[in-house]
């Protein structure tokens, strides 16, 4: 039986359980809670999108994001028999279209959310001491985000939503 970290190759007699020490618990756990929170707010505004790149960026966060970090934790969490949070309901549909919330509003959150959430990566990675595959997942998924936020600055500018600061010339 050979084990490389919480990887095992062989019988299990002799494997160890993974570890996660009770800190790394809580961070999962609560990354989860938080990306649920952010599938629901994401598919309220599917409803009231009218940009169809808009309505595009937002489904693809969400299938190709969200939903697929979102999968990962639950089955660490599975792993650990660490009970999940509350999950959002599969779907969030409003009736009609009432017009409250314009795109350049949803964006904005969407932008700050991101911006935030970067920081929120940050914390929670060098935090991750005694799990390093739980770690590694955590910096993936900070790279990926990092790209995101990328991609919405180069979007957010060409759609004219992102206040842009004025030019510094000195003298």
């Amino acid at each position: 039986m050979v084990q490389i970290g919480n990887y095992h190759l062989g019988k299990a007699e002799t494997a160890t359980k993974p570890t996660l020490d009770c800190g790394e618990a809580f961070l999962l756990w609560d990354m989860l809670a938080s990306r649920y929170d952010i599938i629901e707010m994401t598919q309220l505004f599917q409803n009231f999108a009218h940009d169809p790149d808009f309505k595009y960026l937002l489904q693809r966060g969400l299938t190709k994001t969200l939903e697929k970090e979102v999968n990962m934790m639950e089955r660490e969490l599975n792993r650990y028999n660490i009970p999940l949070p509350s999950r959002p309901p599969k779907s969030v549909r409003i009736p009609a279209d009432t017009g409250i919330l314009e795109d350049r509003f949803m964006f904005k959150q969407i932008f700050t959310g991101i911006q935030a959430f970067l920081d929120n990566h940050a914390r929670t990675i060098r935090s991750i001491i005694t799990n390093d595959p739980l770690r590694d997942m955590f910096i993936n998924f900070a790279k990926e985000e990092f790209d995101i936020f990328n991609d919405l600055c180069k979007y957010g500018k060409t759609k004219g939503w992102l206040d842009i600061p004025p030019k510094y010339s000195s003298g």
